[in-house]
C-alpha cells in the first residue's frame, strides 16, 4: 500500500502540474480527476476494477475539456498493473475514440492507443520477469530440499534397518521418516502451485560428495564439455537430480553410471539398476528439467531399459533462445 500511495502521489503531482485540471474547468472536471487518481491506490489488489473505473473517468474528462497529454497518466498506470489483455485493449480503444474529436486520427487516436499499448506491454514484461524469477526460485528450493531430505531419509532408513534399536526408537524413526516424506510431498505440491535474482549454479561436486556420503556409488564425477553457462547449469542440474533420485528410490549402495557424449548436441545419460517395479512419471524435478531442456532446444527422456532405470538428456552445445525470447536456462 505504501508503494501505491507514493506512485499515486507522484502521478497526481504530474497530473495537476501539467494542467490536466485547473480551477476554471469546474467541479465536474475536478470530480473526474479525483476518480482518475484515487483508485490507483488499489491497483495492485484489484487491477481490473481500477482500470475500468479510471478508463471511464479518463474518457469523461477527455470529452469534457480540451485533452492534455497529462490526462493519460492515471490510465497508463492502471494499464501497467492489469494482466488482462482484452480489458487493456478495450481501455486503449476507448481512450483513442474519446480523444479523436479533439486531436484527430494521428495526433489523437493513434498516439493514445500506442502509448496505452506500450504501458501495458511494459507491465506484461515485468509480470513475466517476476513469474520467471518465482519459477527459478521454486526450482532452487526443490533441488536443495530434495538433496538434503533424500540424504536424511536414506540415513534414517538405514539406521532403522541395521541399527540395534528398541521398539520406542523404531517408533521415533518411523515418525521422523513419515514427517520427512510428508514435508517433501508438501513442498512438491506447493511448487506445483507456483507452476522461472539470477540462478545460482549448482555446486555439483559438493552435491555428489554429499550423496556419496549417504551411500551413492559413483565411480567418478562426470566430465562435462565446455558449454555456455545456461546450458552447463542445466546439465549440472540434470546430473544432480538423477543422482538424488537414484539414492532416494534405491537406497544406500545404489550404483549410478553416468555417460557424457560431447558434440554439437551433448547427450548425458544416467542409469542405475531397477529396484522393484518401474515407477510411473518423473516427479517435479524431472518435469522441470524436461521443460527447461525443451526451451533450450533439447529433450529429456526417462524410463526402464534392460533392467535399468535410464534418464537421458540431449542439449545443444550452444545456448539458444527460448520461445519467450530470452536466453534459455
Amino acid at each position: 500500500m505504501r508503494q501505491s500511495l507514493v506512485t499515486t502521489a507522484a502521478a497526481a503531482a504530474v497530473f495537476f502540474a501539467g494542467g490536466a485540471w485547473s480551477p476554471h474547468q469546474g467541479w465536474l472536471a475536478a470530480l473526474l480527476s479525483v476518480v482518475q487518481l484515487v483508485p490507483l491506490l488499489w491497483s495492485r489488489r484489484a487491477p481490473a476494477v481500477v482500470l475500468v473505473v479510471v478508463t471511464l473517468a479518463t474518457v469523461g474528462h477527455l470529452l469534457l475539456d480540451q485533452p492534455r497529454n497529462t490526462m493519460y497518466i492515471p490510465v497508463l498506470l492502471a494499464l501497467y498493473s492489469t494482466p488482462r489483455r482484452w480489458l487493456a485493449a478495450s481501455a486503449a480503444l476507448a481512450i483513442g475514440v474519446a480523444v479523436f474529436p479533439a486531436k484527430g486520427p494521428v495526433d489523437g487516436t493513434v498516439l493514445a492507443v500506442t502509448i496505452c499499448a506500450v504501458a501495458w506491454l511494459l507491465g506484461a514484461e515485468r509480470r513475466r520477469a517476476l513469474a520467471d524469477r518465482a519459477e527459478r526460485a521454486a526450482r532452487r528450493l526443490h533441488d536443495t530440499l530434495a538433496q538434503t531430505t533424500a540424504v536424511m531419509l536414506v540415513q534414517a532408513e538405514t539406521l532403522r534397518a541395521v541399527g540395534d534399536l528398541t521398539d520406542a526408537d523404531r517408533a521415533r524413526l518411523d515418525t521422523l521418516l513419515s514427517a520427512g516424506r510428508g514435508a517433501l510431498t508438501l513442498v512438491r505440491r506447493t511448487l506445483d502451485d507456483l507452476h522461472d535474482d539470477e540462478d545460482r549454479p549448482t555446486d555439483l561436486a559438493e552435491v555428489l560428495a554429499r550423496l556419496r556420503t549417504a551411500g551413492l556409488v559413483l565411480d567418478r564425477d562426470p566430465v562435462l564439455p565446455a558449454l555456455p553457462r545456461p546450458v552447463r547449469e542445466l546439465a549440472e542440474r540434470f546430473v544432480a537430480e538423477t543422482a538424488v533420485n537414484a539414492l532416494r528410490h534405491n537406497g544406500p549402495g545404489v550404483r549410478l553410471r553416468l555417460g557424457v557424449e560431447p558434440g554439437d548436441r551433448v547427450t548425458i545419460t544416467a542409469r542405475n539398476a531397477l529396484k522393484g517395479p518401474p515407477r510411473a512419471g518423473g516427479g517435479y524435478g524431472l518435469a522441470g528439467l524436461a521443460e527447461q531442456a525443451a526451451a533450450a532446444g533439447g529433450e529429456l527422456s526417462h524410463g526402464p531399459h534392460e533392467g535399468d532405470w535410464v534418464v537421458s538428456v540431449v542439449l545443444p552445445a550452444a545456448a539458444t533462445r527460448s520461445r519467450t525470447g530470452s536466453r534459455a536456462a
